[in-house]
Parts: C-alpha cells; structure tokens; sequence
C-alpha cells in the first residue's frame, strides 16, 4: 500500500481511538462507525462486507452472546442475589473480612461470567453494606473492580480481551490458567493487603448494625430453584466443553452457544426474549475494534511494528517486558480491549521467534488486564461502577481519584507480572 494510503490508517486509527477515550456515552456508536466506514473506503482488499468473517472473530461474538444468555437465565432464578446476600451475613458487618470474602467471590464469578455482569450482581449489596455503615462506597467498589478483573484474566472466557486472545492464540483452556495463576494469585494477595492496610483502614466495622444485616431474609431469594439448578449445570456442563475444546477439537463458541440453546428449549423461551440480557453494546463494539485492528495488519502497518519491535530487541526478556508494559500502559489509556485487537497481528507474528510457544500472549494478556486496573477507562466494568457510584452518591469523584489507587496496584502488577515471565524464560527458555 503506499505511503501516504499508510499515513492515512495510522492518522485515521489515533484520531478514532482518541475519541473513543474522550467520549463518555458514544464510544460504541464512534468505535462501530470508524470500524464500518473503513469497509466503505476498501481500505484493504480483504476488507470488504462479504469478507467480515476474515476480520471480525465470530468465534469471541457467539461465545459472549452464549454466555450473557446463559448468565441471564441464571441470574432470574436469584441465584447471585442469595450468594451475596449470605455473605454478607456470614461476615456480621465486618467490613474487612467482607471485603475479603467479597473479593474472592467476585474473582471466582469472574472466571466464567463477563465482568460486567459479576459485578452488576454485586453492585447493590456493596451499596448497602454502605448504606448500613454509613460510609462511601468508592474505595471499596474500586478494590471489587480490581478483584473482578484478576479473576477475569484467570481464564479464557473470564474477560473479554482473554476471549479474542485464546481465539487468536489456539492456547488450551486449562494451559491458558495455568500459566497465569501464580502471578495472579500473588496480585489478588498484594491487593487483598493494600486493601487491608491503606485503601480501606478508615473503614471500621459495622458490626454494631448486626440486627440490620442479620434482617436480611433469604426466604423468596430463590425465585425458581428447580430452573437454578438446571441453569448451574449447564454452565458446568458448558465451563467442562471449555477444558475439552482442545481436545474434541470444538470451538468454545459452540459450547456457550449450544448451553444457551438448551436453556432456551427448557424455558420455552426464544432469542427475541433474552435479547435484553446481552449486551449489545459490547457486541457492537467489538465488530468495530476488529475493523480497526484488521485495518492496520492488512495494511501491513502491524507487520512493520512487529520487525521494529524484533529489530529493537533480539533479547526474548525484553521483548516479553515491551509487549507487557507497553500494552499495560496503552490498556491505562485505550482500555484493555482495544489494546489487544491491536497486538494480536504483531504478537501472533513475534511469538514465532520466542523460545516458549504461548508466553507473549501471556504477557499480552498480563499487560492488557491488569494494566485496565490502573484508570477508569481500563476496563467496560470500571466504567460502569464509576458511573454507577457517582449517580448513587452525587457525582462526588473524578477520574484521579480511580488513578490514585488503582495505578499503583496495576505497576504493582505488572512489576510482579515482569519478573514471572523473566523467570520462566530463565527456568525454561
């Protein structure tokens, strides 16, 4: 393509990106229309309406769609409500210990449901243990948004740039878990006792309100128990499809996509009436992120930077710390999304010439998520809860003061992050 064709991509795809970090409430719609208009102008010769399969990664699109339908089902049943609302009262108003056990449970939801949708469920119960104890709710929500995060990226279907990654990547399921849980257990810990000692010490407890909490009946919780239980097993059922997809050789799409299916069949629902439990948004979105992203690998722009990246680098040590880092700080700015629709062409190109087989995407997916940790704009879940927070509690915070703990504790992780992946190469390499 020639250079001032290039030129234009590039200048094209900052400018998009620039208003997609500015704009509040048009990211989709400014994210879904660069997308399409690149289609449009044919930036490319594999860009083109009859060829989106090529660009867009269905495989990510229908397996988030099968499990916000699968979610969705489950969540009518009470079944979320009932788990926070016993511990809730298993804590008796200590807000430390609920912190903790809130945190876990978060962190395991997140591992097999979108992040968005964990922390909707647990959004009014931190609302009213705040509400009870009379303090707001800010450092806590962020400390829960951490949490939801470093447990979406335990797993391929925990969080959405973990999705498109094991797409991408062909990484097992089990593999992909396996590699990231030391430096992620190590993260959860350090952000446990951060937590502990700094962001939440001027919170004590309010186990002087025990009446209140205790009043919480969990009588009705349970709308339909009998339909909890089949909606549990077919997310078993589908999460087990995710372990085996390398080996029966099925995508984790179909797993999802055929668990929503049977939910549906059971219920005598159809699509039409679960639509409102997927997120369109995030659907749309991604579409336009991987228009983008397409744009500049067709282009050849992403081949260019993956041979500069090589050319700058012929150390696999820091080759691994520049996919992390750089993709870590970007993910502050751009959100962990974009980012990895962005180094997936170059890191699917350097990963041939790295002595372990699957450790740059680990670094990109290390870099991406935990990186989103760091600004409000990191992750669509640190969105929604700021948002969500300041409604509540009269537009009282500002981006700053999401930066001013979650930035340290994402360097904090991206530091511990460097040396696993350092001494994996040193061990293995």
């Amino acid at each position: 393509m020639r250079l001032v064709g290039r030129v234009f991509i590039v200048v094209y795809f900052i400018l998009t990106f620039t208003l997609i970090v500015l704009s509040k409430r048009r990211r989709v719609l400014i994210a879904f229309t660069a997308g399409m208009l690149l289609v449009v102008l044919k930036v490319s010769e594999t860009m083109r309406i009859e060829t989106i399969s090529e660009f867009v990664d269905f495989n990510a699109i229908f397996l988030l769609i099968g499990m916000m339908v699968i979610v969705g089902v489950l969540k009518s049943t009470g079944f979320f409500q009932y788990v926070a609302v016993r511990t809730l009262r298993a804590t008796k108003g200590n807000i430390l210990l609920l912190s903790t056990l809130f945190s876990a449970l978060i962190a395991l939801f997140s591992m097999v449901l979108d992040n968005v949708t964990t922390m909707i469920m647990f959004m009014p119960i931190i609302f009213f243990v705040a509400d009870t104890g009379g303090f707001n709710p800010f450092g806590l929500t962020v400390v829960m948004i951490m949490a939801s995060n470093i447990g979406g990226c335990m797993t391929l279907v925990g969080d959405p740039p973990n999705i498109i990654i094991g797409n991408a990547s062909k990484i097992p399921f089990m593999t992909f878990s396996g590699l990231v849980l030391a430096p992620l257990l190590l993260t959860f810990a350090i952000l446990m006792l951060i937590s502990r000692f700094k962001i939440l010490k001027n919170l004590s407890s309010i186990s002087g309100k025990k009446e209140e909490i205790q009043g919480l009946r969990l009588d009705g919780v349970i709308t339909n128990r009998k339909l909890m239980y089949v909606s549990l097993g077919t997310m078993v059922a589908v999460v087990i499809g995710f372990i085996m997809h390398s080996i029966v050789d099925i995508e984790m799409s179909l797993f999802a996509v055929l668990g929503a299916s049977f939910l549906l069949l059971y219920t005598g629902k159809d699509f039409e009436s679960v639509a409102t439990e997927v997120d369109w948004n995030a659907i749309l979105f991604f579409i336009g992120l991987f228009s983008l992203a397409h744009s500049l690998e067709s282009t050849g722009i992403t081949g260019e930077l993956s041979a500069l990246a090589l050319s700058l680098s012929s150390n696999p040590a820091v080759l691994s710390m520049l996919i992390l880092w750089v993709s870590g700080m970007i993910a502050m700015v751009t959100g962990a999304i974009p980012v990895v629709t962005i180094f997936i062409p170059i890191v699917a190109q350097l990963s041939v010439h790295y002595p372990l087989q699957y450790d740059l995407w680990i670094a990109l997916a290390l870099g991406a998520n935990l990186g989103g940790n760091g600004t409000v704009t990191g992750h669509l879940a640190n969105v929604m809860c700021f948002e969500m927070v300041n409604k509540e509690y009269g537009n009282s915070h500002s981006f700053l003061d999401f930066m001013k703990i979650g930035f340290p504790s994402a360097i904090i992780s991206l530091g511990i992050s460097n040396l696993y992946l350092v001494l994996r190469l040193v061990l293995f390499g």
